[in-house]
Protein backbone atom coordinates (compact mmCIF):
# COMPACT_ATOMS: atom_id res chain seq x y z
CA UNK A 1 0.00 0.00 0.00
CA UNK A 2 1.30 3.27 -0.74
CA UNK A 3 1.76 6.11 1.79
CA UNK A 4 0.62 9.51 1.09
CA UNK A 5 1.31 12.46 2.05
CA UNK A 6 -0.24 16.39 2.29
CA UNK A 7 2.08 19.32 1.31
CA UNK A 8 2.21 20.82 4.40
CA UNK A 9 1.15 24.68 2.59
CA UNK A 10 -2.49 22.54 2.21
CA UNK A 11 -2.34 21.30 6.28
CA UNK A 12 -1.76 25.26 7.18
CA UNK A 13 -5.36 26.23 5.91
CA UNK A 14 -6.42 23.81 8.94
CA UNK A 15 -7.02 25.90 12.05
CA UNK A 16 -5.33 23.00 14.53
CA UNK A 17 -2.13 23.70 12.87
CA UNK A 18 -1.24 27.08 12.35
CA UNK A 19 0.64 27.33 15.35
CA UNK A 20 2.82 24.58 14.31
CA UNK A 21 6.58 24.46 12.34
CA UNK A 22 7.40 22.73 9.26
CA UNK A 23 8.98 20.18 11.00
CA UNK A 24 6.12 19.47 12.60
CA UNK A 25 3.78 20.12 10.01
CA UNK A 26 6.10 17.22 7.92
CA UNK A 27 5.93 14.62 11.28
CA UNK A 28 1.93 15.34 10.61
CA UNK A 29 1.92 14.78 6.71
CA UNK A 30 3.54 11.71 6.93
CA UNK A 31 2.22 9.66 9.79
CA UNK A 32 -1.89 10.97 9.83
CA UNK A 33 -3.72 8.70 8.03
CA UNK A 34 -5.74 9.84 4.42
CA UNK A 35 -8.65 7.84 4.05
CA UNK A 36 -10.96 7.79 0.83
CA UNK A 37 -14.85 7.28 1.22
CA UNK A 38 -17.13 6.88 -1.26
CA UNK A 39 -20.67 8.82 -1.55
CA UNK A 40 -23.26 7.85 0.63
CA UNK A 41 -20.57 6.45 3.38
CA UNK A 42 -21.14 6.89 7.24
CA UNK A 43 -18.00 8.13 8.72
CA UNK A 44 -19.26 9.03 12.34
CA UNK A 45 -22.10 7.83 14.09
CA UNK A 46 -24.18 9.97 16.93
CA UNK A 47 -23.16 10.05 19.97
CA UNK A 48 -19.72 8.47 18.67
CA UNK A 49 -17.11 8.33 21.94
CA UNK A 50 -14.20 7.70 19.02
CA UNK A 51 -10.81 9.36 19.26
CA UNK A 52 -10.46 10.28 15.96
CA UNK A 53 -10.50 13.89 14.36
CA UNK A 54 -11.44 14.32 10.81
CA UNK A 55 -10.26 17.25 8.70
CA UNK A 56 -11.88 17.45 5.33
CA UNK A 57 -9.52 17.84 2.23
CA UNK A 58 -11.54 17.00 -0.92
CA UNK A 59 -15.44 16.55 -1.60
CA UNK A 60 -18.15 17.53 0.92
CA UNK A 61 -19.67 16.23 4.45
CA UNK A 62 -23.04 15.95 5.69
CA UNK A 63 -23.83 16.32 8.86
CA UNK A 64 -27.16 15.36 10.66
CA UNK A 65 -28.07 16.23 14.29
CA UNK A 66 -30.00 14.24 16.70
CA UNK A 67 -32.98 16.85 15.96
CA UNK A 68 -32.48 15.16 12.35
CA UNK A 69 -31.67 19.31 11.57
CA UNK A 70 -29.22 18.63 8.35
CA UNK A 71 -26.11 20.80 7.41
CA UNK A 72 -23.31 20.36 4.86
CA UNK A 73 -19.36 21.06 5.40
CA UNK A 74 -17.40 21.38 2.06
CA UNK A 75 -13.99 21.73 1.29
CA UNK A 76 -11.59 24.47 1.67
CA UNK A 77 -14.93 26.09 3.35
CA UNK A 78 -14.51 27.95 6.50
CA UNK A 79 -16.18 25.35 8.27
CA UNK A 80 -13.87 22.81 6.72
CA UNK A 81 -10.99 24.84 8.81
CA UNK A 82 -11.82 22.80 12.01
CA UNK A 83 -12.31 19.06 12.75
CA UNK A 84 -15.65 17.84 11.64
CA UNK A 85 -18.10 17.26 14.59
CA UNK A 86 -15.10 17.11 17.11
CA UNK A 87 -16.77 16.84 20.11
CA UNK A 88 -17.00 14.19 22.58
CA UNK A 89 -19.66 11.97 22.56
CA UNK A 90 -20.60 13.24 18.65
CA UNK A 91 -23.58 15.46 18.24
CA UNK A 92 -23.72 14.59 14.72
CA UNK A 93 -24.14 11.77 11.84
CA UNK A 94 -21.26 12.40 9.42
CA UNK A 95 -21.71 10.30 6.39
CA UNK A 96 -20.35 11.63 2.62
CA UNK A 97 -22.19 13.59 0.59
CA UNK A 98 -20.03 12.91 -1.90
CA UNK A 99 -16.56 10.79 -2.55
CA UNK A 100 -14.44 12.69 0.17
CA UNK A 101 -10.56 12.52 1.04
CA UNK A 102 -9.88 12.67 5.08
CA UNK A 103 -7.22 13.45 7.29
CA UNK A 104 -7.55 11.37 10.15
CA UNK A 105 -5.68 12.27 13.52
CA UNK A 106 -5.66 10.46 16.51
CA UNK A 107 -6.22 12.27 19.80
CA UNK A 108 -2.80 11.84 21.46
CA UNK A 109 -0.83 12.36 17.94
CA UNK A 110 -2.33 15.57 17.74
CA UNK A 111 -2.27 16.76 21.07
CA UNK A 112 1.53 15.71 21.58
CA UNK A 113 2.15 17.94 18.17
CA UNK A 114 0.45 21.31 19.69
CA UNK A 115 2.49 20.31 23.15
CA UNK A 116 5.79 20.26 21.07
CA UNK A 117 4.56 23.76 19.18
CA UNK A 118 4.34 25.39 22.94
CA UNK A 119 7.83 25.03 23.14
CA UNK A 120 9.27 25.74 19.75
CA UNK A 121 6.87 28.18 18.38
CA UNK A 122 9.23 30.99 19.42
CA UNK A 123 11.47 29.56 17.55
CA UNK A 124 12.12 29.97 14.07
CA UNK A 125 12.75 26.71 11.34
CA UNK A 126 16.19 28.09 10.42
CA UNK A 127 16.92 28.39 14.27
CA UNK A 128 15.39 25.09 15.30
CA UNK A 129 18.25 22.64 15.67
CA UNK A 130 18.02 19.22 13.59
CA UNK A 131 18.30 16.27 15.64
CA UNK A 132 18.10 12.53 14.52
CA UNK A 133 13.96 12.12 14.98
CA UNK A 134 12.95 15.43 12.57
CA UNK A 135 15.87 14.54 10.04
CA UNK A 136 13.93 10.77 9.71
CA UNK A 137 10.52 12.66 9.59
CA UNK A 138 12.38 15.00 6.94
CA UNK A 139 13.40 12.12 4.44
CA UNK A 140 10.07 10.41 4.82
CA UNK A 141 8.36 13.53 3.72
CA UNK A 142 11.05 14.58 1.04
CA UNK A 143 10.13 10.83 -0.21
CA UNK A 144 6.60 10.44 -0.28
CA UNK A 145 6.43 14.23 -1.88
CA UNK A 146 8.55 13.65 -4.44
CA UNK A 147 7.18 10.24 -5.46
CA UNK A 148 3.41 11.66 -5.39
CA UNK A 149 4.91 14.34 -7.77
CA UNK A 150 6.76 13.04 -9.76
CA UNK A 151 9.88 14.45 -8.60
CA UNK A 152 11.93 11.87 -7.24
CA UNK A 153 15.30 11.13 -9.30
CA UNK A 154 14.96 6.88 -10.17
CA UNK A 155 18.33 5.33 -10.59
CA UNK A 156 18.42 4.50 -14.61
CA UNK A 157 18.84 0.57 -15.22
CA UNK A 158 22.77 0.02 -16.44
CA UNK A 159 23.32 0.70 -20.12
CA UNK A 160 24.56 -2.62 -21.03
CA UNK A 161 21.46 -4.20 -19.90
CA UNK A 162 19.25 -1.66 -21.65
CA UNK A 163 21.32 -2.25 -24.97
CA UNK A 164 20.69 -5.84 -24.28
CA UNK A 165 16.65 -5.32 -24.37
CA UNK A 166 16.91 -2.74 -27.35
CA UNK A 167 19.09 -5.49 -29.26
CA UNK A 168 17.02 -8.54 -28.55
CA UNK A 169 14.05 -6.37 -29.40
CA UNK A 170 15.35 -5.97 -32.91
CA UNK A 171 14.53 -8.87 -35.23
CA UNK A 172 17.37 -8.36 -37.59
CA UNK A 173 19.95 -9.01 -34.85
CA UNK A 174 21.17 -11.91 -33.86
CA UNK A 175 24.00 -14.05 -31.21
CA UNK A 176 26.77 -12.18 -33.21
CA UNK A 177 24.94 -8.71 -32.24
CA UNK A 178 23.99 -9.52 -28.59
CA UNK A 179 27.69 -10.35 -27.96
CA UNK A 180 29.06 -7.12 -29.23
CA UNK A 181 26.89 -5.50 -26.91
CA UNK A 182 28.10 -7.34 -24.52
CA UNK A 183 31.67 -7.59 -24.97
CA UNK A 184 31.22 -3.64 -24.72
CA UNK A 185 31.53 -4.29 -20.96
CA UNK A 186 34.48 -6.77 -20.02
CA UNK A 187 33.34 -8.03 -16.51
CA UNK A 188 29.83 -9.20 -17.77
CA UNK A 189 31.02 -10.84 -20.76
CA UNK A 190 33.69 -12.71 -18.70
CA UNK A 191 30.46 -13.39 -16.33
CA UNK A 192 28.21 -15.04 -19.15
CA UNK A 193 31.32 -16.90 -20.47
CA UNK A 194 31.87 -18.41 -16.93
CA UNK A 195 27.69 -18.93 -16.88
CA UNK A 196 27.86 -20.82 -20.29
CA UNK A 197 30.46 -23.28 -18.93
CA UNK A 198 29.53 -23.42 -15.30
CA UNK A 199 27.77 -27.13 -13.90
CA UNK A 200 24.54 -24.93 -13.67
CA UNK A 201 23.94 -24.96 -17.31
CA UNK A 202 26.01 -27.94 -17.90
CA UNK A 203 26.52 -27.38 -21.63
CA UNK A 204 28.59 -30.19 -23.70
CA UNK A 205 30.31 -27.76 -25.63
CA UNK A 206 32.90 -25.20 -23.45
CA UNK A 207 32.22 -21.53 -24.72
CA UNK A 208 35.41 -20.07 -25.10
CA UNK A 209 34.01 -17.22 -26.36
CA UNK A 210 30.87 -14.42 -25.99
CA UNK A 211 29.28 -15.58 -28.70
CA UNK A 212 29.60 -19.26 -28.61
CA UNK A 213 28.39 -18.45 -24.90
CA UNK A 214 25.10 -16.46 -25.97
CA UNK A 215 24.31 -19.41 -28.50
CA UNK A 216 24.78 -21.90 -26.19
CA UNK A 217 22.43 -20.32 -23.27
CA UNK A 218 19.94 -18.76 -25.57
CA UNK A 219 18.82 -15.28 -25.85
CA UNK A 220 16.66 -15.44 -22.86
CA UNK A 221 18.39 -16.65 -20.61
CA UNK A 222 21.60 -14.27 -21.59
CA UNK A 223 18.99 -11.10 -21.38
CA UNK A 224 18.17 -12.33 -17.76
CA UNK A 225 22.06 -12.47 -16.71
CA UNK A 226 22.76 -9.60 -18.16
CA UNK A 227 20.82 -7.60 -16.34
CA UNK A 228 21.34 -9.45 -13.04
CA UNK A 229 25.11 -8.69 -13.35
CA UNK A 230 24.56 -5.24 -14.42
CA UNK A 231 22.89 -4.33 -11.24
CA UNK A 232 25.83 -4.75 -9.45
CA UNK A 233 27.28 -1.15 -10.61
CA UNK A 234 24.29 0.52 -8.46
CA UNK A 235 24.89 -0.85 -5.37
CA UNK A 236 27.77 1.64 -4.64
CA UNK A 237 27.97 5.51 -3.21
CA UNK A 238 30.94 7.74 -2.56
CA UNK A 239 30.06 8.22 0.70
CA UNK A 240 31.96 5.88 2.85
CA UNK A 241 29.41 4.38 5.51
CA UNK A 242 26.74 4.36 3.03
CA UNK A 243 29.11 2.52 0.60
CA UNK A 244 29.17 -0.19 3.77
CA UNK A 245 25.58 -0.66 3.67
CA UNK A 246 25.48 -0.87 -0.30
CA UNK A 247 27.78 -3.56 0.08
CA UNK A 248 25.31 -5.38 2.82
CA UNK A 249 22.37 -4.51 0.62
CA UNK A 250 24.46 -6.10 -2.22
CA UNK A 251 25.30 -9.23 -0.33
CA UNK A 252 21.42 -9.65 1.02
CA UNK A 253 20.14 -9.55 -2.11
CA UNK A 254 23.22 -12.00 -3.54
CA UNK A 255 21.92 -14.41 -0.72
CA UNK A 256 18.02 -14.15 -1.72
CA UNK A 257 18.32 -14.47 -5.29
CA UNK A 258 20.64 -17.63 -5.28
CA UNK A 259 18.30 -19.34 -2.80
CA UNK A 260 15.60 -18.12 -5.25
CA UNK A 261 17.02 -19.55 -7.98
CA UNK A 262 17.24 -23.22 -6.32
CA UNK A 263 14.02 -22.98 -5.20
CA UNK A 264 12.88 -21.72 -8.84
CA UNK A 265 14.81 -25.02 -10.25
CA UNK A 266 12.49 -27.77 -8.05
CA UNK A 267 8.75 -25.70 -8.13
CA UNK A 268 7.23 -26.42 -11.36
CA UNK A 269 5.99 -23.42 -13.84
CA UNK A 270 9.36 -21.35 -12.89
CA UNK A 271 12.26 -20.38 -14.14
CA UNK A 272 15.64 -19.87 -12.23
CA UNK A 273 17.00 -17.36 -14.22
CA UNK A 274 13.87 -15.16 -14.01
CA UNK A 275 13.89 -16.17 -9.88
CA UNK A 276 17.03 -14.83 -9.38
CA UNK A 277 16.83 -11.34 -10.89
CA UNK A 278 13.62 -11.09 -8.76
CA UNK A 279 15.56 -11.93 -6.02
CA UNK A 280 18.59 -9.11 -7.01
CA UNK A 281 15.63 -6.55 -7.42
CA UNK A 282 13.40 -7.42 -4.56
CA UNK A 283 14.85 -4.27 -2.95
CA UNK A 284 15.98 -1.97 -5.49
CA UNK A 285 14.32 0.60 -3.84
CA UNK A 286 16.64 1.04 -0.88
CA UNK A 287 19.27 2.09 -3.56
CA UNK A 288 17.48 4.87 -4.18
CA UNK A 289 16.46 5.76 -0.34
CA UNK A 290 20.22 5.22 0.32
CA UNK A 291 21.38 7.53 -2.11
CA UNK A 292 18.71 10.04 -0.87
CA UNK A 293 19.97 9.80 2.50
CA UNK A 294 23.16 11.29 1.61
CA UNK A 295 21.51 14.41 1.39
CA UNK A 296 20.93 14.00 5.40
CA UNK A 297 24.27 13.58 7.48
CA UNK A 298 21.97 12.70 10.74
CA UNK A 299 20.13 9.60 9.06
CA UNK A 300 23.21 8.41 7.41
CA UNK A 301 24.90 8.33 11.11
CA UNK A 302 21.85 6.36 12.47
CA UNK A 303 21.73 3.08 11.52
CA UNK A 304 18.16 2.81 13.38
CA UNK A 305 16.63 5.97 11.85
CA UNK A 306 17.84 4.87 8.20
CA UNK A 307 16.57 1.20 9.26
CA UNK A 308 13.19 3.06 9.40
CA UNK A 309 12.90 4.86 6.92
CA UNK A 310 14.23 2.04 4.38
CA UNK A 311 11.63 -0.55 6.00
CA UNK A 312 8.56 2.26 5.46
CA UNK A 313 9.58 3.04 1.63
CA UNK A 314 11.66 0.59 -0.02
CA UNK A 315 8.07 -1.30 -1.48
CA UNK A 316 7.07 2.33 -3.12
CA UNK A 317 10.39 3.64 -4.22
CA UNK A 318 11.23 -0.32 -5.29
CA UNK A 319 7.93 -0.78 -7.79
CA UNK A 320 8.63 3.03 -8.84
CA UNK A 321 12.21 2.42 -10.27
CA UNK A 322 10.88 -1.10 -11.67
CA UNK A 323 7.99 0.39 -13.28
CA UNK A 324 10.60 3.00 -14.99
CA UNK A 325 12.82 0.30 -16.08
CA UNK A 326 9.53 -0.87 -18.09
CA UNK A 327 10.11 -4.35 -15.89
CA UNK A 328 7.30 -6.74 -16.19
CA UNK A 329 4.58 -6.44 -13.14
CA UNK A 330 5.47 -9.58 -11.61
CA UNK A 331 8.85 -8.01 -10.66
CA UNK A 332 7.08 -4.84 -9.47
CA UNK A 333 5.00 -7.33 -7.20
CA UNK A 334 8.08 -8.37 -5.47
CA UNK A 335 8.98 -4.89 -4.79
CA UNK A 336 5.78 -4.35 -3.20
CA UNK A 337 4.93 -7.63 -1.36
CA UNK A 338 8.22 -8.64 -0.16
CA UNK A 339 8.40 -10.00 3.06
CA UNK A 340 4.61 -9.51 3.54
CA UNK A 341 4.68 -13.10 5.03
CA UNK A 342 0.79 -13.33 4.59
CA UNK A 343 0.65 -12.85 0.83
CA UNK A 344 -2.16 -14.53 -0.97
CA UNK A 345 -3.51 -12.42 -3.63
CA UNK A 346 -3.08 -14.95 -6.14
CA UNK A 347 -4.40 -18.49 -5.89
CA UNK A 348 -1.31 -19.88 -8.03
CA UNK A 349 2.36 -19.37 -6.62
CA UNK A 350 3.91 -16.42 -8.50
CA UNK A 351 7.27 -14.39 -7.56
CA UNK A 352 6.70 -13.18 -4.66
CA UNK A 353 6.06 -16.75 -2.93
CA UNK A 354 9.45 -17.68 -4.21
CA UNK A 355 11.06 -14.66 -3.02
CA UNK A 356 9.30 -14.66 0.68
CA UNK A 357 10.15 -18.24 0.81
CA UNK A 358 13.85 -17.40 -0.21
CA UNK A 359 14.12 -14.76 2.59
CA UNK A 360 12.93 -17.55 5.46
CA UNK A 361 15.26 -19.98 4.59
CA UNK A 362 18.00 -17.89 4.20
CA UNK A 363 16.96 -16.79 8.30
CA UNK A 364 17.53 -19.81 9.85
CA UNK A 365 19.57 -20.18 12.23
CA UNK A 366 19.85 -15.97 12.18
CA UNK A 367 18.66 -13.89 14.64
CA UNK A 368 15.89 -12.66 12.45
CA UNK A 369 14.27 -16.09 12.98
CA UNK A 370 12.75 -15.36 16.12
CA UNK A 371 10.79 -12.55 14.16
CA UNK A 372 9.30 -14.71 10.79
CA UNK A 373 6.55 -17.20 10.88
CA UNK A 374 7.98 -21.00 10.98
CA UNK A 375 8.58 -21.77 6.94
CA UNK A 376 4.68 -23.95 7.00
CA UNK A 377 3.08 -21.30 8.21
CA UNK A 378 2.85 -19.08 5.67
CA UNK A 379 0.94 -19.64 2.33
CA UNK A 380 3.67 -19.39 -0.07
CA UNK A 381 4.93 -22.95 1.61
CA UNK A 382 1.97 -24.76 0.41
CA UNK A 383 1.76 -22.72 -2.71
CA UNK A 384 4.78 -23.90 -4.19
CA UNK A 385 6.29 -27.58 -4.41
CA UNK A 386 7.42 -27.25 -1.22
CA UNK A 387 4.40 -27.69 0.33
CA UNK A 388 4.37 -31.48 -0.15
CA UNK A 389 7.33 -31.86 2.16
CA UNK A 390 7.94 -30.88 5.49
CA UNK A 391 9.70 -27.98 7.16
CA UNK A 392 12.57 -30.50 7.61
CA UNK A 393 12.64 -31.92 4.67
CA UNK A 394 12.58 -28.71 2.63
CA UNK A 395 15.45 -27.28 4.40
CA UNK A 396 17.23 -30.46 3.19
CA UNK A 397 16.28 -30.23 -0.30
CA UNK A 398 18.37 -26.41 0.11
CA UNK A 399 21.20 -28.34 1.68
CA UNK A 400 21.25 -30.57 -1.04
CA UNK A 401 21.51 -27.68 -3.48
CA UNK A 402 24.36 -26.34 -1.77
CA UNK A 403 26.51 -26.63 -4.42
CA UNK A 404 24.25 -25.00 -7.16
CA UNK A 405 23.55 -21.82 -4.60
CA UNK A 406 27.26 -21.64 -4.34
CA UNK A 407 27.84 -21.43 -7.55
CA UNK A 408 25.31 -18.81 -8.23
CA UNK A 409 26.40 -16.66 -5.68
CA UNK A 410 30.21 -17.28 -7.81
CA UNK A 411 28.86 -16.22 -10.75
CA UNK A 412 27.15 -12.94 -9.30
CA UNK A 413 30.17 -12.17 -7.46
CA UNK A 414 33.06 -12.16 -10.47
Amino acid sequence: METEVIDIERLKFFAPFHSLSDKQLEYIAINAQILQVASGKMVLDLNSNSPDKYLLLEGTLKLRAFDDSMSIIEADSVRARNPVAQLRPSRYVVSTQTQCKLLVLKDDFLDTALEQSEVTSAISLDETPLDEEHEEDRILYELILELQQGNFVLPSLPSVATRIRETIADENSGAEDIAKVIMADPSIAAKIIKAANSALYQRRKKAEDCKTAVVSLGTKVTTQLVTSFALKELFNSSNTLLKKRMKKLWEHSIEIASISAVLAQISPGFNAEHAMLAGLIHDIGNIAILNKAVDHPLIVDSEEHLDKVMTKMHAQVGSSILRSWDFSDDFIRVAEETENWMYNEIEKADLVDIINMAHLHSYIGSPKQKDVPIIDQVPAFHKLALGKLSPKLSIQVLDKAHEQIREIKSLLHL
